[in-house]
């Protein structure tokens, strides 16, 4: 019962960092339009392909973890969502590190 109630509380407190991934994308994308509308530019095609990745992939990875780990136990299953969000956070660092700003506007 207590391992149940812990795999819960794990589960819940990952798919909180999936949640929090997801806002930061959209948080970014509206940042950025908002930089771009002050700058009196537009944002690239690249640009709206980064950022609308940005929001899609913590979605993306999530749907995948739970399908993956459907008919699982539950700690096959908090580690597919610890991988996920482990996935997220290296894109996101990667994305923010190798892609310059600049290449966000037209």
């Amino acid at each position: 019962m207590v391992t149940r109630v812990l795999a819960w509380v794990v589960g819940i407190l990952l798919g909180g960092l999936y949640v929090y991934a997801t806002v930061t994308g959209v948080g970014n994308l509206t940042g950025m339009l908002g930089l771009s509308g002050a700058l009196g530019t537009g944002l690239s095609v690249s640009g709206w392909i980064w950022l609308v990745f940005g929001v899609a992939m913590p979605l993306i990875l999530l749907a995948a973890a739970l399908l993956l780990g459907r008919g699982r136990r539950a700690g096959i299953r908090i580690l597919l969502l610890a991988a996920g969000i482990a996935v997220i956070a290296v894109l996101q660092l990667d994305l923010m590190h190798v892609i310059p700003e600049s290449s966000y506007f037209a």
